[in-house]
C-alpha cells in the first residue's frame, strides 16, 4: 500500500497557519489522519517505493519545496495563480522572478496537479501550458468545526455586539477590490465587519506594492464607524459570525474558489457575489451578483439582500443546499482516486 507524504508548512510558518493553506492543511488532516503531515522532505523512495508527495501549496513565488523527485507519484495542488495573471499588480521582484522560473522547472517533476475549481484549471493551462489530462479539480469541503452549528453572539475580547451587518472574510490584496467595497458601504449606508488577520492591527508600513490598496483601504475607512475590524476570528467566533450576518460580500476580481460562500451557506447566510467565472462555479447561481468595478452596483445588491427579509431567507436556504455539495465524502473519493 502507497504511503503518503504531505508537505506542511506550518510546521515551521505558524504564520502561513492563517492563510489559506493552513484552511487546506486542516482539511487534509481531517479527511486523511493516515497520511503523514511533515515540513522536513526526507527521501521516503530510500525507505518504500510505493510513495506519493504531496505539496499542498505550489507557491510559484517562494522558492521551490523540491527541484527533484523525492516520491514515487508526486502531485501539485495549485489554489490559483492571481500574481501570475496579474504581474502589475502582484510585482515579484527580481528574486521572485527567479522562484517563479525555477518552479516552472520543478513542476516537471510532479505528475499531477490538483486545483480548487474548473476557472483555475482553465487558468493553469493557458498560463502554465500544462495538458489538461494533467490537471485533476477536487472541490474543497468545510473543516469538521464548520459542521457543528452552535448559537450565540459573537463576542470578541467583549467588544463587538452589533446586531444589523455585513460580513467580509479574507484579505485585503488588490483582487480582493476592497475599495469599491468600500465606496458601495458608503452609498447603501450600512455596517460592514472585516474579519481576517489582515485587519488585526491596521496600522504600520504597509510600503510594498502588494499593500497598495491596504494602504487606501486604511485611510478610506479611518474613524468611520460603519467599518468594523475583528481581525483574526476563531473558528467558533467566525461561525458566529456568519450567523449573524445579514449577508456575507465577497467582491473579489478574481479567485482560485470561493471559501466564504462554502462557509457562510453553510449556516444560511446568503452571499452578494462578483460577477465572475469562478463565483458562478462555485455557487451555481445561488449568490446575487454585482459588476465588482461598479461600487453603485455593488451598493444595490447589498441593499436587496440586506433590507428584503424574504430575499435574504429565500438565497441563504439555496446558498445552504449548494454548499451541501461540497462534501466530506466528495472530497476524500475524488482524492483517494487520484492517488
Amino acid at each position: 500500500m502507497s504511503k503518503v507524504y504531505v508537505f506542511d508548512p506550518t510546521a515551521s510558518d505558524k504564520l502561513s497557519f492563517v492563510r489559506g493553506v493552513g484552511r487546506y492543511l486542516q482539511i487534509l488532516k481531517e479527511n486523511f489522519p493516515d497520511w503523514t503531515f511533515t515540513d522536513k522532505l526526507v527521501n521516503p523512495l530510500t525507505h518504500n517505493s510505493q510513495t506519493i508527495l504531496i505539496n499542498p501549496f505550489f507557491n510559484f513565488l517562494q522558492k521551490p519545496v523540491t527541484m527533484r523527485r523525492v516520491a514515487k507519484k508526486q502531485i501539485a495542488v495549485i489554489h490559483d495563480l492571481i500574481p501570475l495573471k496579474y504581474p502589475r499588480h502582484f510585482p515579484a521582484g527580481f528574486r521572485g522572478n527567479l522562484n517563479i522560473l525555477f518552479n516552472r522547472f520543478a513542476l516537471q517533476n510532479y505528475d499531477l496537479v490538483v486545483t480548487d475549481s474548473e476557472t483555475s484549471k482553465k487558468n493553469i493551462i493557458d498560463i502554465l501550458g500544462l495538458p489538461e489530462s494533467k490537471i485533476k479539480v477536487i472541490y474543497p469541503c468545510l473543516p469538521k468545526s464548520f459542521l457543528k452549528i452552535e448559537k450565540g453572539k459573537f463576542n470578541k475580547n467583549g467588544k463587538l455586539k452589533i446586531e444589523n451587518f455585513c460580513l467580509y472574510v479574507g484579505d485585503a490584496t488588490w483582487n480582493k477590490n476592497l475599495i469599491n467595497l468600500v465606496k458601495a458601504i458608503k452609498i447603501i449606508n450600512v455596517t460592514c465587519i472585516f474579519a481576517g488577520k489582515v485587519f488585526e492591527k491596521l496600522s504600520g508600513d504597509f510600503s510594498n506594492a502588494w499593500q497598495k490598496d491596504l494602504n487606501l483601504f486604511i485611510s478610506e475607512t479611518k474613524d468611520d464607524k460603519r467599518f468594523v475590524f475583528a481581525g483574526f476570528v476563531s473558528d467558533n467566533q467566525l461561525i458566529k459570525l456568519y450567523q449573524q450576518a445579514r449577508l456575507n460580500v465577497m467582491p473579489s476580481r478574481d479567485e482560485g474558489f470561493g471559501f466564504s460562500f462554502l462557509e457562510a451557506g453553510n449556516f444560511g447566510c446568503p452571499s452578494v457575489s462578483s460577477d465572475t467565472p469562478v463565483f458562478n462555479e462555485v455557487s451555481q447561481g445561488n449568490s446575487l451578483f454585482f459588476d465588482p468595478e461598479n461600487p453603485n452596483d455593488i451598493a444595490d445588491k447589498i441593499g436587496e439582500i440586506y433590507f428584503n427579509k424574504e430575499l435574504r431567507n429565500s438565497f441563504g436556504q439555496k446558498a445552504k443546499k449548494r454548499s451541501e455539495f461540497f462534501s466530506e465524502k466528495k472530497f476524500q473519493k475524488d482524492f483517494l482516486n487520484l492517488i
